[in-house]
């Protein structure tokens, strides 16, 4: 480029207000030139010309607005950072130069244009192998992301899940009246966090109710009909979720079908978990199958998803052991008289005084465990 042109891109900075320093140092405000400097960068980064972003503004990106930890799903979380990596990857040699506005600024920025033509093919030998790392290291998230997308598809796609079990076959039970008796059981002032929320019947009842609850589900089929039905519920793994909540920050926690579903350990650590991160005086309530009824057993099984009971006193036993100083076990759902009467026909005892039968046919098909710390 010639020296005349040169000279204009120097005045047509100028013009827009570029920062300049004056030849004899003495007597600069050192202060108001980094905040001039600093107002010119703002002023250019609104206006879309810087393509980096400040460490602290990317990181409000990944919070959020509120800048608190957002618990998101792991496979959000790979593809914030997938693309974060992808915007920094590419490595170039060229950097913008400059020169002051003097008699030589001309001479200086073609020498500084030359310097840079004659190093580039050194800096962009030594960039490649940054750019080649930089491509391994995005190839690899990248199939760890597909691996993540492969295996949840996989997983709500084989076997019987709650969505499939619950929706698709139609095979969930009634949420009925002991949902309600459950919400009752919270102070009306607490947040109830239901962990494992599923279609939200429990939301539901608590709304009625007059509580107010928020819902964690990882299942995205399930978080989307809780969102049709105006409920308040978080896409996240609820162990993840229990995982990242700080000590003494929850004030009451529900849970149905605690321990029937998924693996034992899951179940130990989730009270340990509970008996940790709940408040002093806050609540743990959990809604189970009791084992004891046959025919409740019988209907619990009913659901393809559930994979086994766990007993009260196991439960009262676990719940103690993890740190609970008091557990206090209600049963609920008890068999209604035309209910008792119409299994004992089928049976072919209605004319029978069998109360050790009916003991165990017709115990109360649900219990209700209260843990406090």
């Amino acid at each position: 480029m010639k020296p005349g042109v040169e000279q204009k891109e120097e005045k047509g900075l100028e013009a827009k207000g570029a920062v300049s320093i004056p030849d004899d140092l003495e007597g600069v405000d050192v202060r108001r030139l980094m905040e001039d400097i600093k107002r010119r960068a703002e002023e250019k980064r609104a206006a879309g010309l810087y393509r980096e972003l400040p460490l602290d503004e990317l990181e409000k990106m990944r919070l959020g607005e509120r800048g608190e930890v957002t618990i998101q799903d792991p496979l959000h979380e790979i593809i914030f950072n997938v693309e974060l990596a992808r915007h920094f990857a590419v490595v170039s040699s060229y950097y913008p130069i400059g020169a002051r506005r003097t008699p030589l600024g001309p001479f200086i920025l073609l020498a500084k244009k030359i310097l840079r033509r004659f190093m580039t093919p050194y800096m962009d030998a030594v960039f490649e192998k940054q750019r080649q790392f930089n491509a391994q290291v995005l190839k690899a998230l990248e199939v760890f992301r597909e691996i993540i997308e492969r295996e949840r598809e996989r997983g709500y796609k084989s076997g019987v899940d709650r969505y499939y079990a619950w929706v698709e076959l139609g095979l969930g039970e009634d949420g009925g009246g002991h949902l309600s008796e459950a919400a009752r059981r919270f102070p009306p002032e607490e947040e109830i966090l239901h962990l494992w929320c599923g279609r939200g019947e429990f939301l539901e009842a608590a709304r009625e109710e007059g509580r107010r609850a928020l819902g964690v589900e990882e299942d995205p089929r399930l978080v989307r009909i809780c969102q049709e039905k105006k409920l308040r519920v978080q896409q996240a793994s609820p162990l993840d979720y229990l995982e990242a909540a700080s000590v003494d920050s929850l004030p009451a926690i529900f849970l149905q079908d605690l321990g029937e579903r998924g693996r034992l350990g899951d179940l130990l650590w989730i009270l340990g978990a509970l008996a940790s991160r709940v408040e002093k005086t806050g609540s743990v309530v959990i809604l189970n199958h009791y084992p004891r009824s046959v025919l409740g057993t019988e209907e619990a099984f009913g659901d393809p998803s559930l994979e086994r009971l766990v007993h009260p006193q196991t439960m009262r036993a676990l719940l103690l052991n993890a740190g609970f100083r008091e557990v206090e076990i209600t049963f609920l759902d008890h068999f209604r008289e035309e209910e008792r009467r119409a299994w004992m026909e089928r049976l072919g005892c209605g004319g029978l005084e069998l109360q050790d039968l009916e003991e165990a046919l017709f115990a109360p098909r649900r219990y209700l465990v209260e843990a406090r710390r």
